[in-house]
């Protein structure tokens, strides 16, 4: 299990609707500095107590906070997390306290699991990636990093997730299969079979678009 430090303080990296949702989920448990986003206006049409304190790119890490990810395209989340690293900047690994983990259950850096998502046993999560709310993960997968699986995605056990899949809402994969880097999975899709390249899949069964 992860433990949280709550008198952390975090910066959002990103301000669009995934980071406000992150932020919904952190203000109770950590010290919520704001936000970082080349778009310096993105939060003015809503009612935020924290603000855009500075854009990505002008951004100086300090030692005392951490940045959780709040980007979902895994092209452009690899980006920003290798211009920040290099910056000196550290990320919080984030695990709502109503999911579940079960045994063995590894976690690498910046990986953000949202609420009621279930991990059950012997599973990894490579760096960066995210798991949105309400989204299962078997037994024995294999996730790489920088990929982001979105809501009520059902994934069985044994399955191989390759780095930078994006997988969206309500897909399903059968167990045991692998899943190429940079491979897309369509919201709605049911993977019957192994993805062995870099392409979009949708439908049911999945078929490349």
């Amino acid at each position: 299990m992860v433990t949280m430090d709550t008198s952390q303080k975090v910066i959002i990296v990103g301000a669009g609707g995934l980071s406000r949702e992150l932020y919904s989920w952190l203000k109770n448990d950590f010290q919520v500095e704001g936000f970082i986003d080349d778009n310096l206006k993105a939060l003015h049409e809503y009612n935020y107590p924290a603000t855009i304190i500075s854009s990505i790119e002008d951004y100086s890490p300090s030692n005392d906070v951490k940045l959780v990810l709040g980007i979902m395209n895994p092209c452009t989340k690899k980006i920003v997390v290798e211009k920040l690293k290099a910056k000196g900047a550290k990320f919080l690994t984030f695990v709502h306290s109503t999911c579940i983990l079960g045994e063995n259950v590894k976690l690498g850096e910046g990986v953000v699991i949202c609420p009621l998502a279930v991990l059950t046993c012997d599973s990894e999560i490579g760096d960066f990636s995210f798991i949105n709310v309400n989204s299962t993960l078997g037994h024995d997968c294999r996730v790489g990093k920088y990929c982001s699986i979105n809501s009520k995605v059902e994934i069985g056990g044994g399955n191989t997730i390759g780095k930078e899949v994006l997988i969206g809402s309500r897909a399903l994969i059968l167990p045991g299969k692998k899943i190429s880097d940079n491979a897309t999975v369509g919201s709605g899709s049911v993977v019957v079979g192994n993805i062995s390249k870099p392409v979009s899949v949708f439908g049911n069964p999945a078929r490349v678009l």
